[in-house]
């Protein structure tokens, strides 16, 4: 592969992928408050996340102080986690980060992944090349 058709591939997908994105996330509206909601398996504890990753609420139902320092705080983190993890999936939702487009998108990315490590080892083949050159003179 010559470099200036690497390079011009390279450049051609680059493009493609930046009017992709610029499609998809284009004309989005402002970007709205997100709130992931979760709860520990036994509905002890139930935590609020909001966008940014941060933690609004925990709410310990009055039945909770019976179990003890230890199992309360696994019943937190549990609530906690359920929280962001909930976060996350509606933000990538908000974001249009699902669907197909998002997977089209996805692909497109990885085919830019591979077409820069393509063109790095034809880089890297050419340098090793100069390289014996310059051993055998």
């Amino acid at each position: 592969m010559s470099h200036d058709f690497a390079h011009t591939e390279l450049e051609e997908l680059l493009t493609r992928t930046r009017e992709a994105i610029e499609a998809s996330f284009g004309n989005r509206s402002p970007q709205v408050e997100v709130r992931g909601e979760g709860t520990d398996p036994d509905g002890h504890v139930r935590a609020v996340a909001v966008s940014g990753g941060r933690i609004e609420t925990v709410e310990i139902a009055p039945q909770a102080v019976r179990l003890g320092s230890h199992r309360l705080a696994e019943c937190a983190l549990a609530a906690v986690n359920a929280a962001l993890a909930d976060l996350e999936a509606k933000a990538a939702e908000a974001a249009g980060l699902t669907g197909p487009q998002a997977d089209a998108l996805r692909e497109r990315l990885r085919e830019m992944q591979d077409l820069s490590l393509q063109q790095l080892r034809s880089y890297s083949r050419s340098l090793q090349d100069l390289m014996n050159s310059f051993e055998r003179s």
